[in-house]
């Protein structure tokens, strides 16, 4: 887990100061500085606790994101960062398996799953940046529950990624997503 925010982080893993990560996010800033892309679409994970040395959606984290956002703009790009996958609050296929007649057994309630009101302050630090944000929670959730299998696709592989079949599912969404973030720089 390394975020490309310029936070201090230590690893909780490790039990130390996650030095890789600082040398990661220096090489990936320096290369999209030299790059320059037209679009540069930001994902990241939002499961770090007090740990790690900061918390997802506290104030360093939205100040962080807004001078990330600012960063990458000034690189010449347009900036699209996408809003939090909802946790499944288990790892879904172990879940699925012990509830094989009721898949709704194993998705979280919306409340549970998603931070709104962290999405929110993430979303205004993003614009405040001048980039652009795309809240994708209507594609994981009802306004009531994040289900674990939308039509006949599983959404979750393990606790926290995407199956890629979910993620071809979602593709034309985020091609949609792109094409608007250029036509609004």
């Amino acid at each position: 887990l390394c975020p490309l925010q310029d936070l201090p982080i230590n690893s909780p893993y490790l039990g130390r100061k996650y030095t890789e990560c600082e040398q990661w996010r220096g090489d990936i800033m320096s290369r999209l500085e030299k790059d320059r892309p037209r679009l540069i679409m930001l994902d990241m994970g939002r499961r770090y606790g007090a740990d790690f040395g900061f918390v997802a959606y506290d104030q360093a984290w939205l100040n962080s994101l807004t001078g990330l956002v600012q960063r990458l703009r000034s690189t010449g790009a347009s900036g699209l960062v996408l809003g939090p996958v909802p946790d499944p609050q288990s790892t879904v296929p172990t879940c699925l398996s012990a509830h094989l007649g009721n898949a709704m057994a194993c998705s979280p309630a919306r409340s549970v799953a998603l931070n709104d009101d962290g999405t929110w302050a993430e979303a205004a630090a993003v614009r405040a940046g001048g980039g652009e944000y795309a809240d994708l929670s209507e594609f994981f959730c009802t306004t009531e529950r994040c289900p674990v299998i939308v039509g006949n696709t599983l959404v979750y592989r393990d606790d926290n990624h995407v199956t890629i079949e979910y993620a071809q599912l979602l593709g034309p969404v985020l091609a949609e997503l792109a094409d608007r973030a250029l036509a609004d720089a």
